[in-house]
């Protein structure tokens, strides 16, 4: 009986190490605004699109820092322990949201050229992304 104890507490044991090694990855996205192409440069300035990105980013609680004339940086600190970094350039009628930075976040280049990252890294993102779609969607009325 302890003999079989021990055998179980071993492969317990070494697949428990072995997960913790390996962390919780998935591919990086990076969302590219997809609804503000549809933007009439005529109604919606350089300006309405900074305002949307920095309502979108306060709406889900990111920290706007303007790097240059169309930079926005935006970083995501959940629970003093995640920290993401993005960037986020913009004209009047499109904005792409790029990784720049992060911690505790599993971030690790690929042998094909991608980059995986931690699930949750991609929810922030995609949920900020939507935020900033529907400012954008609320001005353009």
């Amino acid at each position: 009986m302890n003999m079989r104890f021990l055998f179980l507490l071993m492969i317990v044991v070494l697949a428990f190490s072995a997960g913790c090694r390996t962390g919780r990855v998935s591919d990086m996205t990076t969302p590219a605004g997809s609804s503000a192409v549809a933007i009439d440069k005529e109604l919606f300035t350089v300006q309405d699109m900074r305002e949307a990105i920095v309502k979108g980013c306060a709406e889900r609680n990111w920290r706007v820092v303007e790097k240059d004339a169309n930079t926005i940086e935006a970083t995501n600190v959940v629970r003093n322990k995640h920290t993401v970094v993005v960037s986020i350039p913009y004209t009047e009628t499109s904005y792409t949201i790029n990784y720049k930075d992060s911690t505790n976040m599993n971030y690790r280049p690929k042998s094909d050229g991608t980059f995986s990252i931690h699930p949750n890294y991609n929810n922030w993102v995609n949920n900020l992304d939507q935020s900033i779609q529907k400012q954008i969607s609320l001005k353009k009325k």
